[in-house]
């Protein structure tokens, strides 16, 4: 079981939130969903949620949607994310898939493509058995042999394919998510391996080539492929991620803005500050300003 009051302010640590998908196709955690002071974090894996005796209210890089207690939820968790409100006395269980693994599963074709278009999506209604397979999951986290995880993988896909049938509900659906994604797993995969390089190293002074390498590919196809689909470009995506940690250590420490800056991987003070308040419209210093009095207030 994933233990979260081990969890640092670090992102990248997220990354490999009990997954790592060279030994294992689903990961399994159970847990009380009682903290609200995560940072966002993301992972390249799909994720799917199931709330028993509680709602939460998710933020997905701002925008909010919430999840009901009975519910399946599925999203693409490349997309930053954090629990913003939780109401009720209960437990969540999560299961991350490997991207590639979940392309594999025979899904309807216009399912797949809401969740890699950025949807966040659920069940319509609850399920007689949901309750009971749940916690059945939560009694066999442990159990990671492969027989185990075929299981696992296959009630999952089972599921998840009886959801896509029945339909689902848009609890968030990105404006951007609009363009035809005619990519094979092969893409995939090669992307899913450029948002763990990323997520792993965006502190560090990484390149174009180096994110590539990662992939096994050339700077041209990774390019190509990010852009397609996540509808940013590399340089903007490793951007993204160094100013969320930027925002947690903000938030969370006491350290110099410049230290921040240095810590999330910009080169300079200057490039900080242009990065940070195009993407949040504030400063560093007001960032954290403001977030000190609303947690006082």
């Amino acid at each position: 079981m994933t233990d979260h009051s081990k969890r640092g302010t670090d992102i990248a640590a997220y990354a490999s939130i009990a997954f790592d998908h060279r030994k294992q196709f689903v990961v399994l955690e159970h847990i009380t969903p009682n903290r609200l002071d995560d940072p966002f974090h993301f992972h390249p894996s799909i994720e799917i949620n199931f709330l028993t005796d509680c709602d939460m209210t998710y933020s997905f890089s701002g925008e909010k949607f919430l999840l009901k207690r009975g519910h399946f939820c599925v999203f693409w968790a490349a997309r930053p994310h954090c629990p913003l409100k939780i109401e009720g006395q209960g437990k969540i269980t999560n299961a991350y898939v490997d991207l590639a693994e979940f392309l594999r599963w025979p899904l309807p074709k216009d399912f797949v493509k809401a969740v890699l278009q950025g949807e966040v999506v659920s069940s319509k209604s609850e399920i007689a058995g949901d309750n009971e397979m749940a916690a059945r999951w939560s009694k066999e986290i442990e159990k990671t042999e492969p027989e185990w995880q075929r299981l696992h993988v296959l009630e999952l896909q089972a599921r998840i394919h009886r959801l896509a049938i029945d339909g689902w509900n848009v609890l968030l659906k990105p404006q951007e998510a609009k363009s035809d994604l005619s990519f094979g797993g092969d893409a995939i995969d090669q992307v899913a391996k450029m948002l763990q390089f990323i997520a792993e190293h965006f502190a560090s002074q990484i390149s174009l080539s180096d994110v590539a390498a990662a992939a096994e590919t050339t700077q041209n196809t990774a390019m190509s492929l990010f852009k397609k689909i996540l509808k940013r470009t590399i340089k903007e995506y490793i951007t993204d991620m160094r100013v969320f940690q930027a925002q947690v250590l903000l938030a969370e420490t006491d350290k110099k803005i410049l230290t921040i800056a240095l810590d999330c991987g910009f080169g300079s003070q200057s490039t900080f500050y242009a990065a940070f308040q195009s993407q949040t419209g504030n400063s560093p210093a007001g960032f954290r300003t403001n977030d000190r009095q609303s947690s006082s207030a």
